[in-house]
């Protein structure tokens, strides 16, 4: 799926796998640069955030998961490099025979350089489109209140559920001071 802000694809372990450590970086990036709620706090061990996008890649395997990137690409049609990474976002779903409508949408994150320019758009587009695929037509998913995050799903048409207070840790917060996190839904394909 190609746009002016790159090309999406599912992450495939056996073509993509090389890109593992860049998606380590940009999951660091976001939470330096955007101070934001997502799994680790500063300071950050790379080999933590390496470990946690492995057991993420087996559940794309396992066929839980699915992980959308977004490549800038220089070189359309050969191996994406590191550097073209633009975001990623993914779509867990969990077997429930009471809800296999049900997916999870987590961790949408887009590089500080290619922000603005429609990347969170074709992210959340193709994860839409994929989730429908596979009988998913109601996401669900969550931001730490007051986040740029929390606007942004509003903004694609997520219907705000209501507030936890003190639902974690937030890099903002170095005293540890705990910080509310919303929580969203949206149905697709209806």
């Amino acid at each position: 799926m190609a746009s002016p802000s790159g090309t999406t694809y599912l992450f495939s372990p056996t073509e993509h796998t090389h890109l593992i450590p860049y998606l380590a970086a940009l999951h660091a990036q976001c939470i330096t640069h955007d101070r934001s709620m997502l799994t680790f706090l500063p300071p950050l061990s790379h080999d933590k955030l390496l470990a946690w996008w492995k057991e993420r890649i087996a559940e794309v395997s396992a066929g839980t998961r699915l992980i959308v990137i977004l490549l800038d690409e220089s070189e359309p049609g050969t191996k994406p490099k590191g550097r073209e990474l633009m975001g990623v976002v993914m779509l867990v779903m969990p077997m429930s025979e009471t809800g296999p409508m049900r997916g999870f949408m987590e961790k949408l994150l887009v590089h500080t350089k290619f922000r603005r320019r429609g990347a969170a758009r074709e992210l959340l587009q193709r994860l839409e489109g994929e989730a429908v695929r596979r009988g998913r037509t109601l996401l669900m998913t969550d931001a730490e209140t007051g986040s740029p995050a929390e606007e942004i799903y509003k903004k694609f048409g997520f219907v705000e559920i209501g507030k936890i207070p003190q639902y974690g840790i937030s890099p903002n917060n170095p005293s540890g001071e705990l910080r509310d996190e919303t929580f969203f839904y949206k149905r697709l394909g209806i």
